[in-house]
């Protein structure tokens, strides 16, 4: 885990209270919980890696991530280690640095909700490597996809999506030295985002306002998600009659190739921060607070 982590962990509760009353029944969910808050509010995208391997203990956690999740989401993400080659051209240019390891999105070919549940499951190791220190950045053309499915195991009846570039930062000692504050500050300047106005666009301001708390930290969290043109095409609304919110694509925001992917990344951002609650797949599915 991140150095900075491990020394906010003891006031990540005090930190958290509004999520106190999670119905887990169980700490050690609860403390599952504070640390994906904690990775959402300090994850941001990587673009140059230090070159060194992940060592085999972190390889080993990815991995056993990956396992669950594909068997949650019925997708086949693949964690990949030193390949450079895939990432070859993006190196030269300087748009990357260091890049060589990455995590395959293979899921159905034919299964357009397959695209939602890769992106959702995929957000969730992508989380779990920030915890662990790692950087990552979700890749739609920065890589050589033809390369890139030469090293994983792709069936019939499945196709290769995108990738998430994975690698230890570049200047890992200071990334390592910064407090937790300063990492949340990083991730808050480290690029533009939408307004929470924006991400709730189909709302009037009286219903926002009176949009219970789990609503607004849902949308919050959403708003530092990644997406894989950095569009950020993604809006939420609340509905005040059954107490229930809803994720909607928003087309004009010019991303129909990716939209799916992206929609379920802010499902699981949205869903970490609201603290407890269950998503319908899908444009327009709607989450159950719990």
């Amino acid at each position: 885990m991140h150095p900075a982590l491990l020394r906010h962990d003891t006031t990540c509760l005090r930190r958290c209270a509004p999520y106190k009353n999670l119905n887990t029944g169980d700490n050690g969910a609860m403390a599952e919980h504070n640390q994906l808050i904690d990775a959402i509010n300090i994850r941001t995208a990587v673009r140059a890696y230090d070159g060194e391997p992940i060592d085999d203990d972190a390889a080993r956690q990815l991995d056993m991530t990956l396992q669950p999740v594909n068997l949650l989401g019925n997708v086949n993400l693949q964690l990949v280690l030193n390949q450079p080659k895939v990432f070859e051209e993006a190196n030269a240019s300087g748009h990357l640095t260091g890049a060589a390891n990455y995590i395959a999105i293979v899921a159905p070919k034919d299964d357009e909700q397959a695209k939602e549940r890769a992106g959702f499951y995929a957000e969730r190791a992508v989380l779990t490597a920030t915890l662990r220190g790692l950087g990552t950045l979700w890749v739609a053309g920065s890589w050589d996809k033809a390369e890139a499915a030469k090293h994983c195991r792709i069936a019939k009846d499945e196709a290769l999506l995108l990738a998430v570039v994975i690698g230890y930062p570049k200047n890992r000692l200071a990334y390592q030295s910064m407090t937790y504050d300063e990492l949340c500050e990083r991730q808050r300047t480290h690029r533009a985002s939408k307004t929470y106005e924006q991400f709730t666009a189909t709302m009037d301001d009286t219903t926002r306002a009176q949009a219970p708390d789990w609503f607004k930290a849902g949308v919050e969290a959403a708003m530092k998600a990644p997406s894989a043109m950095n569009r950020q095409p993604i809006t939420f609304s609340y509905n005040p009659d059954d107490d229930t919110a809803a994720a909607h694509i928003d087309t004009s925001a010019g991303d129909e190739h990716y939209a799916l992917n992206d929609l379920g990344i802010a499902k699981l951002h949205f869903q970490i921060g609201a603290g407890q609650g269950q998503w319908a797949w899908g444009d327009g599915g709607l989450f159950i607070h719990k």
